[in-house]
């Protein structure tokens, strides 16, 4: 009787198509989890800029007690502002308004002195023709009403300069308080508002009017948010 053999054993192998499809499958996990985590990152990244600790005026040389450091996301607009990894403003002088906690704009300082095109011109004003809280960077409204001559009619109150910035008080406070005799409150003011601006003080009584901050105070470009404030290194 002759013996019966078996048939070799046939080990069960995948196709080729099956070793494709699961390596691009791994590729294409790989691929997202790498780009999930640059998402993550760049979301939580800020940027380090100069923040003003208090409203910066036209005019104004910073010092080191002018500014900190703050963090914020700037999503591509960090050249806009000056950046706290650079070297530090102090020296440099105010040529646009700057608000207490703004974020310090490149635009807003220069290194080279007061532009050459503005003044500072004190002005007297009375006791209750200024908020009494008027602040050093405010941005405001002089006018004039101008002193009566004789027993003619007295001329109206008149606009004399509009969007002027406080730069300081005489004698170098950094506020303001209501008080019973008149101050002189000192503005940067364009050049050729000068001759007007000081005609308006010797003819007649000034009223300082403050422009609300929304109004006066440049936005910031798009894309910038939430701004978070650290102490100087």
């Amino acid at each position: 009787m002759a013996d019966l053999t078996s048939p070799p054993a046939k080990r069960l192998s995948l196709p080729r198509w099956f070793d494709a499809r699961f390596a691009a499958g791994v590729l294409l996990v790989l691929v997202s989890v790498v780009a999930g985590a640059r998402v993550v990152t760049a979301a939580d990244h800020y940027d380090r800029v100069w923040v003003a600790k208090r409203a910066l005026a036209v005019g104004q040389q910073l010092t080191a007690d002018d500014f900190q450091v703050g963090r914020a996301r700037l999503y591509g607009s960090s050249q806009h502002y000056l950046s706290a990894d650079s070297t530090s403003p102090a020296g440099y002088v105010v040529v646009r308004p700057v608000g207490a906690g703004e974020m310090v704009p490149l635009a807003a300082v220069s290194s080279r002195g007061v532009p050459a095109e503005r003044r500072l011109v004190s002005v007297p004003v009375g006791p209750g023709h200024y908020p009494a809280d008027l602040a050093r960077g405010d941005v405001v409204d002089v006018y004039v009403t101008p002193k009566s001559r004789g027993g003619g009619d007295a001329e109206p109150t008149r606009l004399v300069l509009a969007d002027a910035s406080v730069a300081d008080r005489d004698g170098g406070s950094r506020g303001f308080a209501a008080g019973t005799s008149v101050v002189g409150i000192v503005l940067s003011v364009p050049a050729d508002a000068v001759v007007s601006l000081v005609a308006a003080a010797q003819g007649g009584s000034i009223d300082v009017v403050r422009v609300p901050p929304g109004v006066a105070a440049a936005h910031p470009p798009a894309g910038v948010t939430e701004t978070r404030s650290e102490s100087l290194p």
